[in-house]
């Protein structure tokens, strides 16, 4: 009996040993009961957008509850949450995306590896609005340009599209304020122009200027210089062209820079709920469109275009649901 007691002894010790000496693994997180998405401030469309996601979910996903909150931070607070945890997924640009994945500007310190794709929805159009003396990205050159407020991510996004085009803080005075104050600035004949990103006839972001100045002969939109645009989209993968102009403002051939916005999800979902999840999404679009009818225009959101983002990677619950519905390869061949 002792000799069995002693090597019961030595083989729990062993066993102990064996344990600490092993890497650990982490345990799957279970699904939460309640699920929650975030958007933006609550007067903008990413609130309503998530409130959307929410109502639809929550009606037929089959005993899942789904809540869209305001989001703190708007991007770049929603990936950060998501990858804490502190959410399930919100709303997102892929400009600050692709600085999470690269670990730069606001997401330099900290893990996220707990965030995945999981649709691309609309798209951002970067907009240049000026006096109409200003007849390129060049001419900004030496003119006052709103960017929106120090390290809000606008200025960043500004920055990062200018300076592909040569207009940079050496040559331009930029004026740090966000997008109200910078409005009304330019509406005041206080600055030369503002350069921000918004959502295509976004009338509640855009209007107060052409209230206060009549467009094509105050303040106009500035296209970017043809010349330079080619080598700029070459060296800057998440941009692109949008050639499908601003036809509420009355420039339906207007050209801009663009990037896609989407939802990101924790990567710690299963893929079973995230499967379910995005089934119940596109089963039910027309709800969600009844709700949010600007993602009806062309080139916004839809099961087709779902999968577009090529930078990043979707959680395989979503891939599952797109590749069962054909529109996986058309973007990951």
């Amino acid at each position: 009996m002792r000799t069995n007691w002693l090597t019961g002894i030595a083989l729990a010790a062993a066993a102990v040993v064996m344990t600490l000496g092993a890497p650990a693994t982490p345990a799957a997180a279970a699904d939460p009961d309640v699920i929650t998405l975030s958007g933006a401030g609550p007067q903008g469309r990413w609130f309503k957008e998530v409130s959307l996601f929410g109502k639809v979910l929550t009606q037929h996903a089959g005993g899942l509850t789904v809540n869209g909150v305001i989001g703190k931070g708007v991007s770049v607070g929603n990936i950060k949450r998501t990858a804490a945890g502190k959410i399930d997924g919100g709303r997102f640009y892929l400009f600050d995306l692709k600085n999470a994945i690269e670990h730069q500007h606001q997401f330099e310190k900290g893990d996220y590896s707990n965030v995945r794709i999981w649709m691309k929805l609309g798209t951002h159009l970067f907009r240049v609005i000026a006096n109409t003396k200003i007849k390129s990205f060049n001419d900004l050159k030496g003119h006052s340009v709103a960017i929106g407020v120090k390290g809000s991510g606008d200025d960043l996004l500004a920055k990062a599209v200018l300076g592909g085009y040569g207009v940079t803080e050496e040559n331009t005075e930029f004026r740090y304020v966000g997008r109200k104050d910078g409005q009304a600035a330019l509406a005041n004949g206080q600055i030369d122009a503002i350069a921000y990103a918004y959502a295509r006839n976004n009338q509640g972001h855009l209007g107060p200027v052409f209230a206060a100045r009549k467009i094509g002969v105050d303040v106009d939109f500035v296209e970017p210089d043809p010349a330079k645009t080619e080598d700029f989209l070459a060296k800057n993968k998440i941009f692109f062209l949008d050639t499908l102009g601003e036809p509420v403002f009355g420039r339906p051939k207007l050209k801009g820079i663009a990037f896609y916005q989407g939802m990101v999800i924790r990567a710690d979902l299963s893929d079973d709920l995230v499967y379910k999840m995005t089934k119940t999404v596109y089963e039910n679009w027309d709800e969600v469109l009844a709700g949010a009818p600007w993602w009806k225009a062309p080139g916004e959101a839809s099961l087709e275009s779902a999968p577009a983002i090529t930078l990043g990677t979707y959680h395989p619950g979503a891939v599952r649901y797109y590749k069962e519905k054909g529109v996986w390869s058309k973007y990951h061949p």
